[in-house]
């Protein structure tokens, strides 16, 4: 369970006393808590619950069983009926801190603000110190944003006094600050200002109740019963208690002039609003105000790139996606490009099918020769399923093909092979993927004296790719690190298993004319392999530069590094403890 400022969050006790004496039969309703609890230990909850209740409901004064029940309830996940059973045994034992804790998260879990924050204020006075300590960070994670919320839509309304949504964001956070007077007279304003918009007499009635206002409550709820929607004119008879309230009475609830100059200054237009928050990333009423905005001027798209870019922002990518997708077609050059820059990078991640590819061409001077590592894979991505399948076809060979004439004979420099396979991807963060494939490897020189033409092929493994600071692409330049790092399995190498630690820290200077970024780095990368191979384990370090300009296709890169590097393993190992190595070649990737 969540809880504010990270305070402790009580585990379920089991009351072993209790138990006891309900074996011994000294509880009246035994049978019922009896099975409950043995229920509960087994771990059934539906039945736990179902036991719990029918014990209380012969005697509904036993606290410890309405605490256990919560406690079930929540482990069910009901927080909304765990919440009210502790509310209830609270009443049976209000002593009970530790039941007032749980209570109180739970209040501030689903929403009652005003509920959890009285408790926790209450409980910063307990003798018992564990307690008081966490009420306290408790209670001021609850206070601080509704101390900064209060004073933002003050300044709000001091800027738009006849925003009446403005008003109405203050009063719910006053009197979830028990401000009941702030909260009466802002609910008020709002109403007079959209005298259309019944519900926020309820509202006001609500809090003129709490204040002993009950003339002008019954007046609130008048009006709302008799002018409400149904589901509003119902809550109001059900807070008149069924009651038909006198016409005269309704009279009396009719908006009157505001009062004084308070509201009498013009309103500012949504927009501007809209702006207003989201400079102050206030996000979610900057999208309400750029909605008022849209709903004004369809036309507008700039408003609409700016719903889509806040949209995105409450990562509520669907909805971003279709406002880009209207602010696209402006007549206004830069909005347009602007939304179709955004709608191509939010977009792949809708579509049921995508299609992506990579490749690593490059020259080595260890081995003398050029190396082609890459793939291309088709995407299939259902909704709401955490594996993505995939069909993938990849290419590995070089040009040189063997080696000959050292002390071990002949070396195969790479697979060259073309793999065809489908697999399943699965993302585990932002940062980290897993993956798993089964195909069949073609040798595309022929029959190899090592391996057969074609063969099964398996693999699967991690990847985590992390960048920090300025990285290539960046518009200004700075330090930069990256790190990559792949956990693989492969079948042909005596299901061996590698993991590879590559890592890149530098600067990246700032974008140039025409398109031209270089980035100058240190390459410290690792290698070790499960079956202790001389070929997979060892380091090797040394001087980098990566390079993007005009002429390149989007999406690639140079890449040049001078290593040395040192075998951590020399067993059997024919070509020494250390090497250099020049690499040179080019980075490309792309998705469609």
């Amino acid at each position: 369970m969540r809880d504010p400022g990270g305070a402790r969050h009580y585990r379920y006790e089991m009351h072993f006393l209790v138990i006891l004496l309900l074996l011994r039969g000294e509880v009246p309703a035994v049978r019922p808590a009896e099975q409950a609890y043995a229920e509960l230990r087994m771990g059934h909850y539906d039945a736990a619950v179902a036991g719990f209740r029918e014990s209380l409901s012969i005697d509904g004064a036993q606290a410890h069983l309405r605490k256990d029940l919560a406690y079930t309830l929540l482990k069910r996940g009901d927080r909304e009926e765990a919440r009210d059973e502790f509310e209830r045994a609270l009443e049976l034992d209000p002593k009970d801190e530790r039941a007032a804790l749980e209570y109180a998260f739970l209040c501030y879990e689903t929403r009652r603000v005003q509920a959890a924050r009285r408790t926790f204020l209450r409980l910063r006075a307990s003798n018992d110190e564990e307690v008081r300590r966490t009420a306290a960070r408790a209670f001021e994670s609850v206070d601080a944003p509704l101390r900064e919320g209060l004073e933002r839509w003050s300044e709000a309304i001091r800027l738009a006094p006849r925003q009446w949504s403005a008003h109405e964001e203050l009063a719910r956070l006053a009197e979830a600050a028990d401000r009941l007077d702030l909260a009466a007279e802002h609910f008020e304003h709002a109403w007079r200002l959209r005298p259309s918009q019944d519900s926020l007499l309820i509202d006001l009635a609500r809090v003129w109740q709490a204040l002993g206002e009950r003339g002008k409550a019954r007046q609130a709820l008048a009006r709302a019963w008799r002018d409400g929607p149904p589901r509003v004119a119902e809550t109001a008879r059900e807070m008149l208690r069924g009651g038909v309230p006198a016409e005269t009475e309704i009279a009396l609830a009719r908006p009157q002039p505001p009062p004084g100059d308070v509201l009498s200054a013009p309103p500012l237009p949504p927009r501007e609003m809209g702006e207003r928050s989201l400079a102050g990333s206030y996000l979610h009423d900057a999208y309400r105000y750029f909605r008022e905005a849209y709903d004004e001027n369809p036309a507008d798209a700039e408003v609409a790139l700016k719903l889509g870019q806040t949209a995105n922002l409450l990562r509520r990518d669907r909805e971003a996606l279709k406002w880009f997708a209207v602010a696209r077609r402006s007549a206004e050059p830069s909005i347009a490009r602007s939304a179709d820059a955004a709608y191509e990078s939010l977009a792949p991640s809708f579509e049921t099918v995508s299609f992506n590819a990579w490749s690593i061409p490059f020259y080595s001077s260890r081995w003398g020769g050029a190396f082609l590592y890459g793939q291309a894979k088709a995407e299939w991505k259902p909704a709401r399923m955490p594996l993505t399948p995939y069909l993938s076809l990849r290419f590995i060979g070089d040009t040189a093909g063997r080696q000959e004439g050292r002390p071990m004979g002949v070396l195969f420099l790479s697979e060259n092979s073309i793999i065809a396979a489908a697999g399943l991807r699965a993302r585990i963060n932002g940062n980290a993927f897993a993956w798993a494939e089964a195909g069949q490897a073609v040798s595309y020189r022929g029959r190899r004296p090592d391996a057969a033409l074609s063969m099964p092929d398996y693999r699967g493994g991690i990847s985590v790719l992390k960048g920090w600071g300025r990285l290539l692409g960046s518009e200004n330049g700075g330090r930069f690190t990256d790190t990559n790092v792949d956990g693989v399995y492969a079948s042909r190498f005596n299901d061996d298993m590698l993991l590879y630690v590559q890592n890149r820290t530098g600067y990246t200077f700032a974008r140039g004319r025409g398109g031209w970024q270089a980035q100058v780095h240190l390459a410290w990368n690792i290698t070790a392999d499960r079956r202790g191979e001389y070929w997979g384990n060892y380091v090797e370090a040394g001087p980098g530069v990566r390079l993007v300009f005009p002429g390149l296709p989007r999406g690639m890169t140079w890449r040049a590094e001078l290593l040395r590097g040192a075998h951590l393993v020399n067993t059997s190992n024919p070509w020494g403890p250390n090497y250099w190595d020049f690499r040179t070649g080019m980075w490309y990737a792309f998705t469609h």
